[in-house]
C-alpha cells in the first residue's frame, strides 16, 4: 500500500495552497465558488449553491504542457542550399578574363539606371541623363564584348558538344526547379507522410550567348535564383549580383539520380506519377479521416542533379522528367545512381 502525505496552507482570505509529492496546487473561492489550480496545471472551476448540496465541476487541462514538445518538433528546421562567397571563384588565371565581365557588366548596370531616368523627363536633366543613359546601353550591347575565339582539338570539341547537349536534353523537361532549402520532417503525419521538406523555385537554361560575350561556339546559361552559370568550353563563369567568378571542369563534380517528391502544385505533363498519398496521412498509409477537406496527393518521379565542387560551389536542380536526366548524365559521363 503506498502513502501520500499532502499538506494544506490557509492563507486566510479564501487562498489556499497545497504541498504533495505531485507539486504545488492552489486554490481561492469564497461561498458558492472557488477555483482550483491543480499541481498537475489544470483548472478547476466549482460552482456552488450554499446549504444544498448542488455544485457544478468544470475543469480545463493544461494542454500546452503536454504539446509542447511536439509543437517544436513538428515544424521541420529548414537549411539553405548556398554556395561559397564568389571570391572561392576567382584562380589568378581567369583574373583578368573576370576583370573585363565585371566592368561590362558594371557600366550595364549604370545605363540601366539612366535610361530609368526617362521616367523623370519633366525636368530636362533627366531628358539629358535618360538620353545618355541609352547611348550608353547601345554601346555596351553592341561594342561592350569580349570576343573569345576557340581552338579546340577533337577531345574537347567532343567535350563541350556533350556538355552543350546535355544541357539541351535537360530543357526539354516541361519543369525545372532550384533546391533553396531542405528540411527534415520528423512528424510524417502531418506533412502527407514525406520524409523532408524541400523550397524550390523554377530556374530557365538559356541556349544563347550572354551579350558580353562574342565566340564561334555554342554557349549554355544556366540562370539560378542567385546565380547565373556560362558554360564556356575550358571552364564555367559563375555571376553573382555584381560579381564574377569562375571555376574549372576539373573542380566539378556531379552526381544524377531520382527522388519520389509528394506534388502539392500541378503536376507536369511529362511527370510520372508512381503512387498517391494523403495530405494528412496515418502510419498505415491511410487518410486521416479526422480532416474533413483531406486531398489526396500524387507522388511524382522527378530527376536529380547535384552540381558540387571543392571551391564551394553547392546546387541542387530537380526536372521534371527523370529520364532527361538520366540522359544528362550519360552525355557528360555520369552514372546514374538508381
Amino acid at each position: 500500500m503506498g502513502f501520500r502525505i499532502r499538506k494544506s496552507i490557509n492563507l486566510g482570505g479564501g487562498f489556499r495552497v497545497n504541498l504533495s509529492k505531485s507539486g504545488v496546487g492552489y486554490s481561492w473561492g469564497v461561498p458558492g465558488y472557488r477555483v482550483t489550480k491543480t499541481a498537475k496545471g489544470n483548472v478547476r472551476k466549482t460552482y456552488s449553491v450554499p446549504g444544498t448540496g448542488l455544485s457544478y465541476v468544470e475543469e480545463s487541462s493544461n494542454k500546452n504542457r503536454g504539446n509542447s514538445s511536439i509543437t517544436t518538433t513538428q515544424e521541420p528546421i529548414m537549411k539553405d542550399i548556398v554556395s561559397a562567397d564568389i571570391e572561392s571563384y576567382q584562380p589568378v588565371e581567369y583574373k583578368d578574363f573576370i576583370t573585363s565581365i565585371e566592368k561590362i557588366l558594371s557600366l550595364n548596370k549604370v545605363s540601366n539606371w539612366l535610361c530609368f531616368t526617362f521616367l523623370l523627363a519633366f525636368k530636362k536633366i533627366f531628358l539629358f541623363t535618360g538620353i545618355i543613359g541609352l547611348f550608353l546601353k547601345i554601346y555596351v550591347k553592341t561594342k561592350g564584348k569580349i570576343s573569345i575565339d576557340y581552338e579546340l582539338d577533337e577531345f574537347y570539341l567532343e567535350h563541350h558538344n556533350k556538355t552543350i547537349a546535355a544541357w539541351e536534353i535537360l530543357n526539354k523537361s516541361s519543369s525545372l526547379w532550384q533546391i533553396l532549402q531542405s528540411g527534415d520532417v520528423s512528424n510524417q503525419k502531418i506533412y502527407a507522410g514525406a520524409s523532408s521538406l524541400v523550397n524550390r523555385k523554377n530556374f530557365k537554361i538559356i541556349e544563347k550567348a550572354p551579350f558580353y560575350l562574342k565566340t564561334d561556339i555554342r554557349i549554355i546559361q544556366v540562370k539560378l535564383h542567385k546565380e547565373t552559370l556560362v558554360f564556356l568550353p575550358d571552364k564555367v563563369i559563375v555571376i553573382k549580383g555584381s560579381k564574377i567568378g569562375a571555376i574549372s571542369y576539373d573542380d566539378i563534380h556531379i552526381d544524377i539520380s531520382y527522388t519520389n517528391f509528394i506534388e502539392t502544385s500541378t503536376v507536369p505533363k511529362d511527370t510520372e506519377i508512381i503512387d498517391y498519398t494523403w495530405e494528412k496521412v496515418n502510419k498505415n498509409g491511410t487518410p486521416d479521416k479526422r480532416y474533413k477537406d483531406n486531398r489526396q496527393l500524387p507522388i511524382c518521379k522527378y530527376g536529380v542533379i547535384n552540381l558540387y565542387s571543392n571551391s564551394g560551389l553547392n546546387i541542387i536542380l530537380y526536372c521534371s522528367n527523370p529520364k532527361n536526366a538520366i540522359e544528362f548524365g550519360e552525355l557528360i559521363g555520369i552514372e546514374y545512381a538508381r
